[in-house]
């Protein structure tokens, strides 16, 4: 979703001109009607020596860090005025939505935020810039604007640069009676513009982390035949690139997803919804017993035991009932069959409306433990979607489900941890039967 440096360089002896190296140039054209366009010059008077970036892929988002060791190779100095290319326009899904051309440039940026730049260790400001241009060709085509920064360079310096963001992905989703669609969570990331550089790009190395995302689902689309994998990660370890359009990063991070409802009467106590994930087969249930470190005792005719996460409907919540904000506290589940689990499935504090969600404490960090040996931990979001947490590395069938809640996101009035649905979800051997929808 995000593009990577471009740098438009002054000498401090001389005016700018317009380079010719590689790189997003326009060919000369410099403003459109009154607006001056975002244009790299002298480029090749800086080298990127060494590029490290680092991609961790959650479920609804991806953190990115990017550690750059650039090099002055004049012998004067340089005042460097770069900017950092924002793609925001993406072409529509499945025909659902248009791009719209004003998307970024009141610099409320979707897919690119808490960005954050150093240099040498120090802070540097990024000024948005909306991209103007109506350049539709690849390279422009996309990018919203930049975030333009600036920084000095004396002669023959080295300096590392440090950028940082969140990002989240494109996607779209519709419902239909028990039949929902969920296009695929695409990464992007632009490797290209790095060609506007003095030379070629000396070392680097790009990893690809599962930090929610299941590892198993990560696919790289591309570039092809570039990466390797190493353990749970995708790692790709290159010298001397001069990158192109080619070597651009567009990376799954969770497949296209469409779900069915499984025909099980709700108050049969075996609700199911099947899910076809990227041509695998699954069935999330509520089909288990489950108990509470403490219950908040019930207010009249509302209650909040742990029973209510496996309503449907979602009409209630359960909530802790013990001093403070609920961290320490646990839900502990038990399949009715045992059988291996591939994710669990939490929609977060007490989501029947946005009022009560933000009013009362919502999980932050979850422990997860399966039949008392395997653990480990998971980021829940601060939002009412359904959150699901991939179980890697663990296939044994599942007796004792443990989640213990190791932070929480503050509510706004009330000081109790809550809890709208818990789903567990197993894998099937062969495609259901679908029942037609109503």
């Amino acid at each position: 979703m995000i593009a990577r440096l471009i740098f438009s360089l002054t000498l401090a002896s001389s005016l700018p001109l317009l380079g010719n190296g590689g790189g997003y140039f326009r060919g000369g054209i410099r403003s459109t009607g009154d607006i001056e366009l975002f244009e790299p010059e002298e480029v090749e008077k800086i080298r990127m020596l060494d590029e490290k970036l680092t991609i961790d892929l959650g479920t609804k988002e991806a953190k990115v860090e990017i550690r750059y060791l650039l090099k002055n190779e004049t012998t004067g100095k340089v005042r460097v005025r770069f900017g950092f290319p924002v793609e925001e326009l993406f072409d529509d899904y499945m025909g659902m939505r248009p791009p719209n051309p004003d998307d970024g440039k009141d610099g409320k940026l979707k897919y690119c935020n808490d960005y954050k730049i150093t240099a040498g260790g120090k802070d540097l400001t990024g000024k948005w810039k909306a991209e103007s241009s109506k350049d539709e060709s690849k390279k422009i085509k996309g990018i919203a604007g930049w975030l333009v920064s600036e920084l000095g360079f004396e002669p023959g310096e080295e300096k590392p640069v440090m950028i940082s963001f969140t990002s989240g992905y494109p996607a779209s989703n519709s419902f239909v009676s028990e039949r929902t669609f969920d296009s695929a969570s695409i990464f992007k990331y632009r490797l290209s513009s790095a060609a506007c550089w003095a030379g070629t790009i000396g070392t680097g190395k790009i990893v690809v982390r599962p930090a929610g995302a299941a590892a198993d689902e990560i696919k790289v689309l591309k570039p092809v035949n570039r990466f390797k994998k190493e353990g749970s990660s995708w790692v790709w370890d290159f010298e001397n690139l001069e990158p192109t359009m080619a070597d651009d990063l567009e990376i799954e991070a969770v497949p296209e997803t469409r779900g069915y409802g499984a025909g099980v009467p709700v108050d049969s106590g075996s609700w199911a919804h099947y899910a076809n994930r990227g041509g695998k087969w699954t069935m999330q249930h509520a089909n288990y017993q489950v108990s509470a470190s403490s219950t908040l005792p019930p207010e009249g005719e509302h209650r909040y035991d742990a029973s209510l996460l496996k309503d449907t409907y979602q009409k209630g919540a359960w909530s802790e009932g013990a001093e403070g904000p609920g961290i320490g506290e646990w839900l502990e589940l038990k399949p009715a069959v045992a059988k291996p689990v591939v994710a669990i499935g939490i929609t977060p504090g007490f989501a029947t409306s946005d009022e009560l969600f933000k009013a009362n404490n919502r999980p932050r960090r979850i422990l997860v433990n399966l039949n008392g040996e395997h653990e480990f931990t998971a980021d829940i979001p601060d939002s009412r979607d359904y959150c699901r947490v991939p179980v890697n590395a663990y296939s044994k069938p599942v007796k004792s489900i443990r989640i213990t809640f190791k932070d929480v996101w503050k509510g706004e009035q009330f000081d109790d941890l809550c809890v709208t649905q818990i789903l567990l979800e197993s894998k099937l051997d062969k495609a259901p039967k679908i029942e037609p929808s109503r």
